[in-house]
């Protein structure tokens, strides 16, 4: 879910434009093939499984594909597994919200080779697919890394220069990537190379790294808006305006960044969310008022 964007956005607060997702033609083809062939009304549907880690973009690339494929998305967030038709894919993202000894677990157990579907999560997912996509799928070739670190820097011969060592250091993982190359984007551009070597000194998980430096690059009403979002649900703008959180809800990805099919809610994501609370801590009593003026609206 974060990180590599490109131009997304009309600029504001004298910011240079967000950029939008790149495009990953392969997998986006790959999960087509598994569903090329109409399903029979007595034949057993098709499954795929994307399985990895936090970071690896499986969110990102599964509503790409549901929006061009007019398949069923759904963020498994609250555990709850929607009712299914008109032979359309259906697309489960966070199927490890779902304990195993659930309802819902039992629910997405009976659609399996019912309905046609995707089911994404971290963990691995126990049932019989048609293709299974992992970790080693999901990482970015180095043309991907260069790709969104030109988007960011709105930079290609730039970014030529920095993406074999920015693909070397971050492995090509995607929430790395986009981290990186936000941070990089900020940067004077003479200090950009020497920043990015330097990673490879880094003592700290590489993730935990890249958004305390990113932090540090933010203005000082970017990091109190981060400071306060990241101990609130998604919110629209809206909600930021009447909590009085100013800054633009779509100008900071890949630390704010919108929360798929929720209609123009943003949030931090979770993966980033303890990092940025322990970097930029909130008193308990703010934390308290926040929250009591979010809850009240």
């Amino acid at each position: 879910m974060t990180g590599w964007w490109r131009d997304f956005g009309a600029a504001r607060f004298g910011r240079p434009a967000s950029p939008r997702p790149i495009v990953r033609p392969a997998l986006l083809a790959r999960l087509d093939q598994a569903f090329a062939e109409p399903g029979q009304e007595d034949a057993v549907q098709p499954v795929v499984t994307v399985v990895a880690g936090s970071g690896a973009g499986k969110s990102i690339l599964l509503a790409q594909w549901a929006e061009a494929r007019r398949a069923v998305m759904v963020q498994l967030d609250n555990g709850r597994v929607p009712a299914a038709g008109d032979g359309a894919v259906v697309v489960l993202d966070g199927i490890e919200n779902l304990p195993l000894d659930g309802a819902g677990w039992r629910r997405v157990v009976e659609l399996v080779g019912v309905v046609p579907l995707v089911l994404s999560g971290r963990e691995p997912i126990p049932v019989a697919a048609v293709d299974r996509l992992g970790a080693g799928h999901l990482v970015f070739a180095e043309d991907e890394t260069y790709q969104v670190l030109a988007a960011a820097l709105a930079d290609a011969a730039g970014a030529d220069g920095l993406a074999p060592d920015l693909h070397l250091l971050t492995g090509g993982w995607p929430a790395l990537v986009g981290l990186a190359a936000a941070w990089l984007a900020r940067l004077p551009m003479p200090e950009r190379g020497t920043s990015l070597r330097q990673l490879a000194r880094v003592d700290e998980p590489l993730q935990e790294h890249l958004v305390g430096v990113l932090l540090q690059t933010l203005h000082h009403d970017e990091r109190e808006f981060v400071r306060r979002l990241a101990h609130l649900p998604a919110i629209d703008a809206a909600t930021a305006d009447a909590l009085d959180l100013t800054e633009d809800l779509g100008g900071l990805p890949p630390i704010v960044l919108p929360v798929i099919g929720s209609g123009g809610r943003y949030a931090v994501p979770e993966p980033l969310r303890r990092t940025i609370q322990q970097r930029l801590p909130l008193a308990e009593h703010e934390r308290r008022a926040l929250l009591e003026a979010f809850q009240g609206m």
